[in-house]
């Protein structure tokens, strides 16, 4: 079962269709796209869960219409799950694994970025929307963290620490610490963590498409 994540960088007609090309190509199972787009359909065999469709100005941000800050895409059964501290950045849904019931949270941390009280904020509401579902058994929080885990260090050390700290009082193994100054993450229950394959597919490297690496992990089911 593969699991992908990649920050689209918004609505661009230009690249829209590399991004298509890409999405296939990697033909994950569930999928959780930030900064995207309804012109992002992976096609009829998934469905999916969106963050809520964003006004035509929003925290002082000009969007246009179709654009969503996440949208989870799957090829199971899923429906939502809880309502998130910030329903227009993050959603939450449960989907129907060949694992078993999968509860998958996608996410900005920080529309501005790691530096500003904005990420701060976003970060406290996030972490406590990770305890309140760390209580499963299946979990998948995946997104865009505006945080590294390895390689440059961004926003900082602090910010690092803080997720490493909650990770572990919360049962969670991110699987994509080791990608080197990727803000993108994967992060699973520590049990499902075991059944990953050793490396993560990665792609957009130059971040020619976008200014995010594409990640994509893959289960033993």
């Amino acid at each position: 079962m593969k699991i992908l994540t990649w920050n689209l960088e918004r609505l661009q007609k230009n690249k829209n269709q590399l991004i298509l090309e890409q999405l296939a190509k990697i033909d994950a199972d569930i999928l959780i796209l930030t900064e995207t787009n309804s012109l992002i359909n992976p096609g009829e065999k998934y469905s999916s869960i969106s963050t809520e469709p964003l006004p035509k100005v929003y925290d002082g941000i000009k969007y246009k219409e179709g654009e969503y800050r996440t949208t989870i895409w799957s090829k199971y059964s899923m429906l939502p799950s809880f309502k998130t501290f910030d329903s227009y950045t993050s959603v939450c849904a449960n989907i129907e694994t060949p694992i078993g019931l999968l509860t998958v949270y996608g996410t900005i941390i920080g529309v501005f970025g790691g530096k500003d009280s904005r990420f701060d904020s976003d970060l406290q509401g996030q972490l406590s929307d990770f305890q309140k579902i760390s209580v499963l058994k299946n979990i998948c929080i995946a997104g865009d963290f505006n945080v590294t885990f390895s390689g440059y260090t961004y926003p900082s050390d602090k910010a690092r620490k803080v997720f490493a700290n909650t990770f572990k009082r919360l049962s969670l193994t991110n699987t994509t610490a080791s990608i080197s100054d990727s803000v993108d993450h994967i992060v699973l229950s520590d049990n499902l963590a075991k059944q990953i394959t050793p490396s993560p597919e990665t792609w957009n490297c130059d971040k020619k498409i976008s200014d995010h690496i594409g990640i994509c992990i893959t289960l033993l089911t």
